[in-house]
């Protein structure tokens, strides 16, 4: 485990400071269990300022995961692959993924089971990106079903389900291949599009549009 970074109370600072977007929610229904998720202006606190943000949602949602008044301040910490992770006063808290581009931070919280979350952009894929090396042909079938003719938006897409995806193994592509990780059928769910990621395992993954870019959303569920 890496050093550890205590949260600083968002509260310290101004509402300018802070800057972020409105908390989201997905409902249980989407992936199997709720989640949490919000961005802000990437600077040197913002996952501080996040995690700190949703877990105070969080707690709302559940009461097991309230930070009760003159509770020890969260903690965050760095697993041995890099995935990020909480403590609460000493106890693990719940899961946490994060997500960086176009000068924003992202992060995403579930109580249960592992959550993964990425942002990605079409000019990460034009020119002469290798589409070969990331997609397999009848995945970017799946940019024609859906109606881009914008292949690195599409391809935008793909890429942010299955980071999102091998994020919420724990390993991100530290196990994995490009290849190896497999888009499924799209099909619309709840103000996105849902698909079954295959990551090792079929891991339910929530994308929608967030201006010219993309989030997803995975959940590999709790065994």
């Amino acid at each position: 485990m890496s050093t550890e970074t205590r949260a600083p109370d968002p509260s310290a600072r101004s509402r300018d400071q802070i800057g972020h977007a409105a908390i989201r929610t997905l409902a249980a229904g989407v992936l199997g269990e709720s989640v949490v998720f919000a961005s802000t202006p990437s600077h040197l606190e913002a996952g501080q300022d996040l995690a700190s943000m949703l877990m105070q949602a969080m707690g709302k949602m559940d009461p097991c995961w309230r930070i009760l008044p003159g509770s020890p301040p969260l903690t965050l910490y760095k697993k041995a692959l890099g995935q990020p992770g909480i403590l609460l006063g000493g106890r693990p808290g719940p899961s946490l993924s994060f997500s960086h581009g176009e000068g924003q931070t992202w992060a995403a919280i579930c109580g249960t089971g592992s959550i993964g979350i990425d942002v990605a952009h079409p000019r990460a894929f034009a020119g002469a990106y290798p589409l070969a090396r990331a997609f397999r042909p009848e995945e970017l079938d799946i940019v024609k079903i859906l109606g881009y003719n914008d292949i690195p938006r599409g391809a935008a897409l793909l890429w942010s389900a299955k980071e999102a995806a091998v994020k919420a193994t724990g390993t991100g592509f530290n196990r994995f291949d490009p290849l190896d990780v497999r888009v499924g059928v799209p099909h619309l769910k709840a103000q996105g599009i849902g698909f079954e990621v295959m990551a090792g395992h079929p891991i339910p993954t929530w994308a929608t549009s967030e201006g010219q870019g993309w989030i997803s959303i995975a959940l590999k569920r709790a065994l």
